[in-house]
């Protein structure tokens, strides 16, 4: 029996909570939802109030055209399966698990060694987290294979003709793809000639793609908002008082939910009055300050809301095993007291990292300087702040240049 959803936020929100459930990344999660808004868009252009699989059929339709299936680009292939995925999970509440991708263990052959070592040596010195190790793993192992299916065994058979080859074979993958890949592979060569192993120097070779990352404007949500969901929050049971005390880290100060995931007792410094931690992102010490509210909060929760164990971690799961939450747990539960809460998120991202943004959009209405609103959030430079000051109109306003009128003409032409 299909399930009735009132809304398509619903819905989507189910959907998101069920691929979480599957071991699928919080990335991957926030690509599908993505996709999932913008059929949302089309459905509300449509007037279309409830989605149904025959509302998908159309909708892909709409975006593939008359394209055959085998010349559609991989992204178009991606969305299919992102919208296949949602009408699945309408009709049977359940979406079959892709095959994760498969990172190398090991880079064979002669080249693959090099690689390997490049790697080693790459991320030691750049003090990469796993995640970025695996990236760049799979963007020279798209190399090696290319090398391997041209039967290049050695380092010296590279060539510009080759290169260039390469570089042709990577127009498959989306634009933000190939310009990784052609990143990684460019910085790879270099290391290969700054060390000799390689004479000429074939990074130069391979063209630079023009990819530009286009900001997208933050969301954000207003200082009512947050103390209404804030407010929604049911603090009289074991679940609430563990949420509530997350939810006031990350609204109060913004803090990222592997921090969230990853906070200690150890971290907390009562008479001090501070949190200090390294950021599991960055790898940088933050400190925050800890303010009566979010103290009473976490001792509400020590004291009647966690579960007995030897954990060093703060916050755990109340099912058994009940280790530390991850990621896609905090998630969770910031849309699922945002649905609780009544507010309006259809246009608007609804996660830990949209609390992260309206923290710093309010500061800034505050007229906080942004080195300040910098080091609340952790960012390494303010370069990665910067994109707040879109969202503040207010100010964008008092910057705004008087347009000077334009005179009328007579007839003669003369201006009046």
């Amino acid at each position: 029996m299909v399930k009735q959803y009132q809304t398509f936020s619903e819905l989507m929100d189910e959907a998101a909570a069920y691929l979480s459930s599957l071991s699928y990344s919080s990335h991957m999660v926030d690509y599908y939802r993505r996709e999932w808004r913008y059929l949302g868009d089309y459905m509300r252009e449509k007037g279309i109030q409830m989605y149904d699989t025959q509302v998908g059929s159309q909708y892909l339709a709409a975006i593939m055209g008359e394209t055959k299936n085998q010349d559609l680009s991989r992204s178009k292939k991606r969305q299919i399966r992102m919208i296949t995925s949602l009408s699945d999970f309408f009709m049977t509440g359940t979406v079959r698990k892709r095959k994760p991708h498969s990172f190398p263990d090991e880079l064979e052959g002669a080249i693959g060694k090099l690689i390997s070592d490049y790697l080693i040596v790459n991320n030691k010195l750049n003090n990469y987290v796993a995640h970025t190790v695996q990236s760049n793993t799979l963007c020279l192992s798209r190399f090696l294979d290319y090398l391997n299916g041209c039967n290049i065994k050695s380092i010296e058979e590279i060539n510009p003709d080759n290169l260039m080859g390469f570089v042709q074979k990577l127009q498959e993958y989306s634009d933000v793809t190939r310009h990784i890949i052609i990143l990684q592979t460019n910085k790879f060569l270099k290391y290969l000639y700054n060390n000799r192993i390689l004479e000429s120097d074939y990074s130069t070779v391979i063209p630079k793609c023009n990819y530009v990352r286009q900001p997208r404007l933050p969301s954000y949500y207003s200082e009512e908002e947050i103390c209404r969901l804030i407010q929604c929050i049911d603090r009289s049971n074991s679940v609430g008082k563990r949420d509530y005390a997350i939810i006031l880290l990350i609204a109060r100060l913004g803090l990222r939910r592997s921090d969230v995931c990853s906070l200690k007792f150890e971290n907390i410094y009562w008479e001090a009055r501070l949190i200090s931690l390294i950021q599991h992102k960055t790898k940088r010490p933050v400190e925050l300050p800890l303010f009566d509210d979010i103290g009473n909060a976490i001792i509400d929760y020590l004291k009647y809301g966690r579960p007995k164990s030897n954990q060093p971690y703060v916050f755990l799961r109340l099912i058994p095993p009940c280790n530390n939450l991850d990621s896609n747990g905090i998630t969770c539960i910031i849309q699922k007291y945002l649905r609780h809460s009544g507010i309006n998120y259809d246009e608007r991202k609804h996660g830990p990292h949209a609390l992260r943004h309206s923290l710093a959009s309010n500061l800034l209405k505050q007229e906080t300087p942004l080195p300040v609103i910098s080091c609340i959030l952790g960012h390494s430079s303010t370069e990665s702040t910067i994109d707040y000051l879109r969202i503040d109109v207010q100010s964008l306003k008092k910057c705004a240049l008087e347009v000077p009128c334009i005179g009328e003409r007579k007839e003669d032409g003369n201006e009046i």
